[in-house]
């Protein structure tokens, strides 16, 4: 893993990572705070009108609770929690300032379909927010995008290959490479400040033996297994993806991990038909 790592950290050094908008660092900044001001809080979410609008589409989709529509930035801010809000508001940024291309593009809208998923079936989950679920969905290939764009002629593929086998195509990755997408991913949201149960997740969640390295971190163990069985509910509302033998066992893993009633993977699917064309669409920047 270090070696990997290592590698992970020469290939961080030759991309270029944007850094997130003020608007982010400085709510982070006031979030840190003993006691954020929760005006200043809904100002900043409000100062650049198209991420208002994305953060209020996400809002407004499966990724809270609430059963009315929130309008502004003031009512997110008295309505949801703080941990909450900033989960959103930079899962939403993200995506305005990540994709390039076409190929990009298809990654986040990918990883936005499993973020509904795991944020739905994290309602069974107590130690896990719907937040929380769904930036790790979200985020999982971000390490996919800037490996793809070091390797534009093959990298794609290989990820792609991914989606439906997501075992022996990602040891593939790591038999080419000697490191992968997840081990990048890693430091691309260090830099972005996301939670590090997320992270630590997504460094697993291709890993067969994610639950004895994880131990007694019951939260990563719960997060990384959110990010397998929605990767299945996706490729299971997808025309384009087989549903192989392999991503049933895969799947089966993150279920043995997780106490989900029978109804969850229903409600998961309906999630994603519901809302991932909403949350699916990012505006390619040049």
């Amino acid at each position: 893993m270090q070696e990997q790592l290592a590698l992970a950290a020469q290939i961080y050094n030759k991309t270029s990572v944007p850094t997130l908008p003020e608007e982010i660092i400085r709510l982070k900044e006031e979030l840190n705070k003993k006691y954020p001001n929760t005006v200043t809080i809904a100002n900043l979410i409000s100062h650049n009108p198209e991420l208002l609008g994305d953060f209020l589409t996400l809002v407004n989709t499966n990724i809270t609770n609430e059963k009315t529509e929130i309008n502004d930035a003031k009512a997110a801010v008295n309505v949801l929690g703080l941990d909450e809000i900033y989960n959103i508001f930079l899962s939403s940024s993200l995506t305005k300032i990540i994709a390039q291309s076409a190929q990009e593009k298809a990654i986040l809208d990918y990883g936005a379909k499993a973020g509904l998923a795991a944020a739905e079936l994290s309602y069974w989950v107590y130690d896990v927010s719907r937040s929380e679920a769904y930036m790790a969905g979200l985020m999982q290939n971000i390490g996919a995008i800037y490996f793809s764009r070091l390797e534009p002629e093959t990298y794609f593929e290989i990820y792609k290959s991914q989606l439906s086998n997501p075992i022996s195509a990602f040891k593939k990755e790591e038999a080419q490479y000697q490191t992968s997408h997840v081990h990048l991913g890693t430091f691309i949201c260090k830099k972005w400040h996301i939670l590090p149960s997320v992270y630590k997740a997504i460094l697993l969640h291709h890993d067969t033996e994610f639950v004895a390295k994880l131990g007694n971190d019951r939260t990563v163990r719960h997060l990384t297994s959110l990010i397998m069985v929605a990767n299945y509910v996706v490729s299971s509302n997808s025309d384009e993806q087989y549903i192989t033998q392999e991503l049933k066992e895969y799947r089966n893993m993150g279920l043995e991990q997780l106490d989900l009633p029978d109804n969850a993977l229903k409600a998961a699917n309906a999630a994603v038909a519901r809302w991932g064309s909403k949350v699916g669409t990012v505006t390619v920047s040049h």
